[in-house]
C-alpha cells in the first residue's frame, strides 16, 4: 500500500507555511503576505500538474482485450432445439370500482339571498367552530380565512358588503341558509 503522504507534499507543505512566515519576517504588510501565499499556492499546483501529466505519460497504455469467438462444437451445436417464442401477457382486467357508500347528509344549496350582506365575524367564527371535525382542510382553510378577514372588519365585528361574495364562495354550506 503506497503511503498517503510522501516527501513531495511535506516539501510542498513547508513552501507553503514559509512563505507567508518569511514575507511577515522581511515586512510585508497583509495583502503582500496575502499575494505571496497566493502565488506560492499557485506555483505548487503547477509543479502537481506538470509531474501528474509525466507520470501519465511513463505510465504504457493498457493493452486492448483480445476478442473472444465463442466456437460451439458441432455435436452441441445439433443438440440446441430453437426457442418458441413467448406466449402474449393476457391483459389484466381492471377489478370492478368499489361502490360508494351514500353520503351523509348532502345540503342542497339555498336560493340566494335577494342581495349581498354584511356578515359578522363572531357568527363566522361560530359557525366554523360548530361545523370542525368533518374535513380537516377545509376546517384549516376557514380558519387561516378568518384570521385575515378580522384585518377587514370593523370594531363592531362587521365586514363591509363588499365580502360577501367572497363569505359565500368560502363558507358555503355553512352560511346558506343565512
Amino acid at each position: 500500500m503506497r503511503p498517503l503522504f510522501g516527501p513531495r507534499t511535506v516539501v510542498e507543505a513547508a513552501v507553503l507555511v514559509a512563505v507567508p512566515i518569511v514575507t511577515l519576517e522581511v515586512g510585508g504588510t497583509w495583502y503582500a503576505i496575502a499575494a505571496a501565499g497566493a502565488v506560492a499556492y499557485v506555483l505548487v499546483l503547477i509543479v502537481e500538474v506538470v509531474l501528474w501529466r509525466q507520470a501519465k505519460r511513463a505510465l504504457p497504455p493498457p493493452p486492448p482485450e483480445p476478442l473472444r469467438e465463442e466456437v460451439v462444437p458441432p455435436e452441441r451445436a445439433r443438440r440446441l432445439a430453437p426457442v418458441p417464442p413467448p406466449e402474449p401477457e393476457p391483459v389484466p382486467v381492471p377489478p370492478p370500482e368499489p361502490e360508494l357508500p351514500p353520503a351523509a347528509e348532502t345540503v342542497p344549496p339555498a336560493a340566494a339571498a335577494p342581495g349581498p350582506r354584511r356578515w359578522n365575524m363572531m357568527d363566522l367564527e361560530q359557525l366554523v367552530a360548530d361545523h370542525t371535525g368533518h374535513d380537516p382542510i377545509a376546517d384549516e382553510q376557514r380558519t387561516f380565512l378568518l384570521v385575515y378577514l378580522r384585518d377587514f372588519a370593523g370594531p363592531d365585528g362587521m365586514l363591509p358588503v363588499d365580502f360577501d361574495d367572497l363569505v359565500r364562495q368560502s363558507f358555503g354550506e355553512l352560511v346558506a341558509n343565512r
